[in-house]
């Protein structure tokens, strides 16, 4: 069934009924023995109190899509480095008072497409057209491009996507599926249109810095441009000449720029397919949606987007949606954090230590998430529990806490809920797995996990299964004709 691994140790966990750790050996599927932190205290200890340095399963993995220079892989002073470099333009006001303007646009696309597939009336993957908003709005973000990935074609798309597909998996029982000798080759000729490709537009874009200083200063900054200002700031205010003398920020702004790419889209883009899933499952939680998008934008639905451009921080006033948001990402965390155990590390339960030296430290969100304990109803879509209820301490996790937490955690909700605010009250997006069934005459056999068709699939990164069919609706609501 190819679940996602993450799904089956929460299996495990509730299964046997383990406790707040536990450790599984594979060999020979995997070559490392794991263990599994399914409690916020134990993951609190290895990611906040210390910081383990990540694991170099997660290179083998990923390091043909993101680049050897990427701050995803990257530890110590090196990792510190990057992240400074780059965490001015991930800042919560600068997404909110410069970019989020780009976001709508990018969202107004996104509704054009469901508008057309709604009059069309044929089934289509909602997880495709999710992926594709998500890469646009990192162009637009990031580099001020248009990538053009939800209306063409684009040379860095096509072979970012061909690139994952080439992605190693660990979901499977058989120890040689991984060792496929074309890999290493495929691996290699993708990367290298996408250098090539993002290497040309950062030498144009920093050459563009050559212009009158009065014109840059008025000029809306995005990621990249933050990220050469603090670089420079580094230099002692010395010119960058991106083409020679500082060949090594060309690569790391290169890697670092996939890694957006990458890390960005998955986590998007999966969360706004189980958002649409999910409400459209809970039609009281849509209605509260709709709800307070009226209450905050006004009844004049086409008039949300030019609020938010004129008012973004209207998107603060959101209390019912980003709990939505929090919910979903409890239940589908698209991503979890794999560490490299040390002897100076240790976990502590109860006044025990345990060393976690020589292992792969997992910590499993989806085991976290789905414990009752700690979760009441841990299976049950209830948004309201991250208003009126009393949260457990780093329980909550969907983007990692402590210093190595996402960069991109910011943009990612602020991106959700525009989302939402231009497609929610205008669009119903109905789950079709049984018309998706009969077009593909799939065979007999188990297609459920926790009884959810759309469970999370190990395709890179934690996807719907199937690329989530579904057929969109025009919204019809009480009131209208």
């Amino acid at each position: 069934m190819h679940v996602h691994p993450q799904v089956l140790m929460s299996h495990v966990h509730r299964f046997y009924g383990l406790g707040p750790f536990f450790v599984m050996d594979t060999w020979p599927i995997s070559p490392n023995k794991t263990l599994v932190i399914a409690d916020p205290e134990l993951a609190a200890q290895v990611a906040q109190t210390r910081s383990l340095d990540k694991h170099p399963v997660l290179a083998e993995s990923v390091q043909h899509i993101v680049g050897s220079r990427s701050m995803l892989l990257a530890s110590g002073d090196t990792w510190k480095r990057m992240r400074a470099v780059f965490n001015p333009g991930f800042s919560s006001s600068h997404l909110m008072n410069v970019l989020a303007s780009v976001i709508v646009d990018e969202g107004l696309i996104f509704c054009g497409k469901l508008l057309r597939f709604a009059e069309a009336g044929k089934l289509v993957y909602l997880e495709e057209v999710a992926t594709a908003l998500a890469i646009d709005v990192i162009g637009r973000v990031v580099l001020d491009m248009q990538f053009h990935a939800q209306t063409g074609e684009n040379e860095l798309v096509s072979a970012f996507r061909a690139s994952a597909r080439w992605t190693k998996t660990y979901s499977g029982l058989n120890p040689f599926a991984n060792m496929n000798p074309i890999r290493p080759v495929m691996a290699w000729w993708y990367a290298r249109k996408m250098n090539r490709y993002l290497e040309k537009v950062l030498v144009e874009r920093f050459a563009s810095r050559k212009q009158d200083n009065s014109m840059r200063k008025h000029r809306r900054k995005h990621v990249i441009d933050l990220a050469l200002e603090e670089h420079i700031k580094e230099n002692n205010g010395e010119p960058v000449d991106i083409r020679a003398a500082n060949d090594s920020f060309k690569w790391m702004a290169i890697d670092n720029i996939k890694t957006f790419i990458f890390a960005g889209h998955d986590t998007t883009s999966t969360t706004i397919c189980y958002i649409f899933y999910l409400l459209y499952q809970n039609p009281e939680c849509m209605a509260e949606v709709r709800k307070e998008h009226d209450e905050v934008f006004g009844v004049e639905i086409d008039l949300a987007a030019e609020r938010i451009k004129q008012s973004p921080h209207l998107l603060n006033k959101l209390p019912y949606s980003t709990a939505v948001i929090k919910e979903v990402l409890r239940l589908y965390p698209a991503a979890s954090t794999v560490r490299m155990g040390d002897s100076s590390t240790p976990i502590s339960v109860d006044g025990i230590t345990y060393s976690t030296e020589s292992y792969l430290v997992w910590i499993s969100n989806h085991s976290i998430s789905r414990r009752a304990d700690i979760y009441p109803d841990p299976d049950v879509f209830q948004p309201q529990r991250f208003i009126s209820g009393d949260p457990v301490k780093d329980a909550w996790r969907p983007f990692e806490r402590g210093p190595r937490n996402c960069i991109g955690q910011e943009l990612a909700i602020l991106e959700m809920k525009i989302t939402m605010v231009l497609a929610a009250r205008k669009f119903d997006v109905v789950p079709a797995y049984n018309e998706m069934d009969r077009l593909v005459k799939r065979g007999k056999g188990p297609n459920t996990v926790y009884g959810e068709r759309a469970y999370q699939m190990l395709i890179a990164s934690a996807k719907p299964r199937d690329g989530m069919p579904v057929i969109i609706r025009e919204a019809t609501r009480k009131g209208d004709n």
